[in-house]
């Protein structure tokens, strides 16, 4: 499938414990992980990503942007499968307030649970929870934001070897060719 992953819809993106009312930072929220492997953390940087991945792209692993820059911000790494550069977004020209309000519409898209009154939702065992609601402080904390939520924790990647003679120009080959 080289890297290729069938994507579900953004209805109840934004679903939450009802002792976590959001997934936003500075909190409390509830820490989700969007992507195949969890890399974002938060729907403003899931947004943000598609506005400006193609604006601020680097071609460095995850934990290893360039000095003056900040990773999810205006540091984007290079995609994990070559194939999965897909020009058709990544640089929508959207401002801050504008990915702020994609933010809201994807909130909306949720139905069928209510914070304020979980004893009338239509999920079961709403009220189980096993997980803790996360807060930081911005004033302490510079991570303690929707676009940089997670940064804190970020594994640097060591450097990704060179391709084998055996798996590079094999057929099918992918395009752009795996360098």
């Amino acid at each position: 499938m080289d890297g290729r992953q069938q994507v579900s819809t953004i209805r109840n993106v934004a679903m939450t414990p009802p002792q976590c009312p959001t997934t936003e930072a500075p909190g409390p929220y509830f820490q989700k992980e969007f992507f195949h492997n969890g890399y974002i953390k938060s729907l403003k940087q899931l947004v943000h990503f598609y506005n400006t991945r193609d604006v601020f792209p680097y071609n460095v692993t995850s934990g290893n942007c360039p000095t003056g820059t900040i990773e999810k911000v205006d540091c984007w790494p290079m995609p994990e499968v070559r194939n999965n550069i897909d020009m058709t977004v990544g640089k929508l020209g959207l401002t801050d307030q504008e990915e702020n309000q994609l933010v809201i519409i994807m909130q909306a898209a949720t139905d069928g649970f209510n914070p304020a009154n979980p004893s009338v939702s239509t999920y079961p065992n709403i009220n189980t929870f096993t997980g803790t609601c996360t807060t930081c402080n911005p004033a302490t904390d510079p991570n303690c934001s929707p676009s940089r939520q997670g940064n804190g924790s970020l594994i640097p990647t060591p450097q990704l070897p060179a391709c084998a003679a055996a798996v590079c120009g094999v057929p099918p080959v992918p395009s752009p060719p795996i360098q």
